[in-house]
């Protein structure tokens, strides 16, 4: 027997999940990001200056579109997957919806973001592997007679690459 409220259709039938879907109209409300986010993008974009007032019909305004743009993006990365029969979308997959929806000059500057990140994301994973040992509660007499090790080759590149990253994170409006 269905959860209770479920109404049978036309044919007397009870409808499955799918056939809810189906029916169901999903309006741009129910897809918007976050106004925080598109908040602080808008005002990362000013060079940090958090004191930054934006309206908020702006901020509305931004979040739609930013919404809308992304949707849009995807839906052509969506089909370059499905013309490779594949189920996911990689970056190669938006970065050929970028160029089929006119934005190819978004290239350069999505793939260096992608770059940094990829760099960010081995920072915290090499970061947090070094965690457990740095937490290792020792007595004084042993701290002074360990001499500080130098970090590894690895994370000084990583933590170069991270600050590195936080120099170019700048947008250039060119």
């Amino acid at each position: 027997m269905p959860p209770k409220g479920w109404r049978k259709d036309a044919q007397g039938n009870y409808p499955t999940t799918s056939y809810i879907k189906e029916q169901e109209n999903i309006t741009i409300q129910d897809l918007l990001f976050l106004k925080s986010v598109i908040t602080n993008l808008a005002k990362d974009v000013n060079h940090g200056d958090k004191r930054l007032m934006i309206n908020k019909d702006a901020i509305l305004a931004l979040q739609r579109s930013a919404t809308v743009f992304v949707n849009h993006l995807l839906m052509f990365a969506r089909e370059n997957s499905r013309s490779q029969d594949r189920k996911s979308c990689n970056i190669n997959d938006v970065l050929d919806g970028l160029d089929q929806i006119g934005f190819g000059g978004f290239k350069t500057i999505l793939s260096t973001k992608m770059v940094d990140y990829q760099r960010a994301l081995e920072l915290r994973k090499i970061n947090r592997s070094r965690k457990p040992v740095e937490s290792k509660v020792e007595s004084p007499q042993e701290q002074h007679q360990e001499e500080p090790q130098e970090e590894p080759q690895e994370v000084q590149e990583a933590q170069e690459a991270q600050d590195e990253s936080n120099k170019t994170r700048k947008i250039d409006h060119s």
